[in-house]
C-alpha cells in the first residue's frame, strides 16, 4: 500500500474574527466616500480677481498748476485686510469670499485710486508720501482711514471714512462721511463697482475741501 501522506481527515480552519469583517467594511465604505466626492466635486471654481479703477480721465480733465500735496498711506480696518473680498451676512456677521479677491493689497489699491482721482479733479501734483521723493516738497499733507467698506445684506454699498488735512505740521482740516450706492448681494462685479463709486465720490469731496483750502476759505 502506497502511503501518499494525506489523511482522510479534514483539516480544521480557524474562524474569521468579526473584527475582520469591521474594518473591511470600514475600508470599503471610506473608499466609495472618496470616489463619490471625486465625482461630484470635480476641480475648484476658479477665483476671480477684481481692482477698483480711478474716475475715467474723459470725465474729469486734468487741471494743471498747482502744488504738491503728499498723500499718506490709507489705513484700512482689520477686517479688511486680507485678500478675500469681505460682505456683510447680517448684524455681526461677515463673510470672505474665497473665489472673489482683490487682486492687490486693498490699502495700496485705494491710495493708488485716490491719488490718481486727486489728480484728475484739482490741480497740483498728488503724490504717494511712502513711495516718491517730491512728497518731501509737498505744502500739504492728506491722511485718509477707511472705517466701513463692504456691501451689506440688503445689497448696499457703503463706506466710512475719515481725512486729515495738514500745512506746515498743522492739521487746518479734519473731516468724517459715508458714502452708499446700490449693489447686489450675488455678483461681486457688480458690488466692486458701487464700492468704487463710494471710493470717486470721497475723492470728489475731498478733492473740493482741498480747494477750499487753497483758495484760503476757513
Amino acid at each position: 500500500m502506497i502511503n501518499t501522506g494525506f489523511s482522510g481527515n479534514k483539516v480544521a480552519q480557524k474562524p474569521i474574527s468579526p473584527v475582520f469583517y469591521m474594518i473591511r467594511s470600514v475600508l470599503l465604505a471610506l473608499l466609495m466616500a472618496f470616489s463619490l466626492t471625486a465625482c461630484i466635486g470635480g476641480k475648484s471654481p476658479p477665483s476671480e480677481f477684481y481692482l477698483l479703477e480711478p474716475i475715467h480721465a474723459a470725465v474729469d480733465a486734468k487741471i494743471t498748476g498747482g502744488q504738491v500735496i503728499a498723500l499718506a498711506p490709507v489705513h484700512i480696518p482689520q477686517y479688511l485686510d486680507r485678500p478675500q473680498i469681505v460682505t456683510g451676512l447680517s448684524k455681526n456677521v461677515y463673510k470672505l469670499s474665497e473665489t472673489n479677491r482683490w487682486a492687490e493689497r486693498l490699502d495700496d489699491n485705494i491710495a493708488r485710486v485716490l491719488a490718481q482721482n486727486l489728480s484728475l479733479l484739482m490741480p497740483g501734483e498728488v503724490v504717494l508720501a511712502n513711495a516718491n521723493i517730491r512728497a518731501k516738497q509737498a505744502s500739504i499733507r492728506v491722511s485718509v482711514a477707511i472705517l466701513e467698506f463692504h456691501v451689506d445684506s440688503q445689497g448696499q454699498a457703503g463706506l466710512t471714512a475719515q481725512w486729515n488735512v495738514s500745512k506746515g505740521g498743522e492739521t487746518v482740516l479734519g473731516r468724517q462721511a459715508s458714502y452708499h450706492e446700490a449693489a447686489t448681494v450675488a455678483d461681486y462685479a457688480v458690488m466692486v463697482g458701487a464700492l468704487n463709486g463710494c471710493l470717486n465720490r470721497l475723492s470728489r469731496d475731498l478733492a473740493l475741501d482741498l480747494l477750499h483750502l487753497a483758495g484760503g476759505g476757513e
